[in-house]
């Protein structure tokens, strides 16, 4: 009589007992009691989720008034170029680097000694083997003599020439030689009595003589002449006209933020369509289009031409014989899209 009368009541007290412990925890500590739910760890409290899928989010109470750590930054807003990502990866029609097209001819172009031309103040500062680029103050006849016919039946005048002095002769810079040929903007190409820079080049001159770049009767001119002048490869070529967007006054002047992105659309389409014709005329693509090397001439806020610049070999890249318009033009307004300009500004 007393098991089948007290045992149901002290499991009722027991059941009452533990009701009122658990409804006194901690919620946190109700959580992980309670039956038949699941939680995940959440730095914003834990996500409980019950037998049929359902998800409620409890907020753990504070342990610390003081955090152990500053709470981190909110997450950065995301970017304006985040569903255009860059592609700098080679396509898939690029066969080899120009360069390695050159031939035994090609190599010949730094043996002429060039005489009867002065430079004039410099152009632009020096690049990655370049020592600057200068204008020119007057040239002779002799010189003119050794123009290329389209370039004599211009019937230039010194302000349209401009002198690339190299730091040294490689492979690359013969290679910029051919495709300035190859595009028109080719003039000259030799070795110049200059001012004897600080850096003796006359060593690397030497090793040109090794790899048959540099004639070896040039050297020895170099040696047995004054020692305050040096014999420097140099390239004469083309001053073609315009400036770069971003030095024509009215970008610089212009406010409105969508006038330029159209002015920078306007010349990235211009200047693909340029980069297209010579690739699939020539066979090699130049691939070292940022906003220096475009040439713009506008009218006020409208582009009229563009021309292309700086046709070194380290960036140009022979292609294949089945590649399309598409193919050039794809990969072009994908590589040199307006935020890319505007990411370099």
């Amino acid at each position: 009589m007393f098991y089948t009368t007290t045992i149901p009541y002290l499991f009722a007290l027991w059941t009452i007992g533990f009701t009122i412990l658990v409804g006194a925890a901690p919620l946190a500590v109700r959580a992980s009691m309670a039956t038949g739910l699941q939680s995940s760890e959440d730095p914003q409290g834990p996500i409980l989720t019950n037998n049929e899928g359902g998800q409620v989010r409890l907020s753990a109470p504070p342990l610390m008034t003081t955090p152990l750590s500053p709470p981190p930054p909110p997450p950065s807003p995301p970017s304006s170029n985040a569903s255009r990502p860059l592609s700098f990866v080679l396509p898939k029609w690029v066969t080899a680097p120009y360069p390695r097209s050159l031939k035994a001819v090609d190599m010949e172009v730094f043996n002429t000694i060039l005489q009867g031309i002065t430079l004039a103040k410099k152009h632009s500062a020096m690049g990655n083997n370049n020592a600057g680029v200068y204008s020119v103050a007057s040239f002779d006849p002799s010189f003119a003599q050794l123009f290329p016919p389209s370039i004599s039946a211009q019937n230039i005048d010194p302000s349209r020439l401009l002198v690339k002095v190299l730091k040294h002769i490689d492979d690359d810079m013969v290679a910029e030689v051919k495709a300035l040929k190859t595009v028109g903007q080719f003039v000259a190409s030799g070795l110049l009595k200059l001012p004897t820079a600080r850096s003796n080049e006359l060593g690397k001159m030497k090793r040109g003589i090794r790899d048959g770049k540099v004639r070896r009767d040039a050297v020895n001119y170099s040696l047995s002449d004054d020692d305050s002048f040096e014999l420097k490869p140099v390239i004469v070529m083309l001053k073609m006209p315009g400036k770069p967007l971003t030095h024509t006054p009215e970008f610089i002047s212009e406010k409105n933020l969508e006038t330029k992105r159209q002015m920078m659309s306007d010349t990235l389409t211009m200047m693909c369509d340029r980069v297209g014709k010579l690739a699939l005329e020539h066979r090699f693509v130049h691939r070292d289009n940022i906003i220096g090397n475009i040439l713009v001439i506008n009218e006020g806020s409208k582009i009229v031409d563009v021309n292309i610049i700086d046709w070194g070999g380290k960036y140009l890249s022979s292609i294949k014989d089945d590649v399309t318009w598409d193919d050039l033009m794809g990969w072009c307004h994908n590589r040199w899209a307006v935020y890319v300009w505007e990411d370099s500004l």
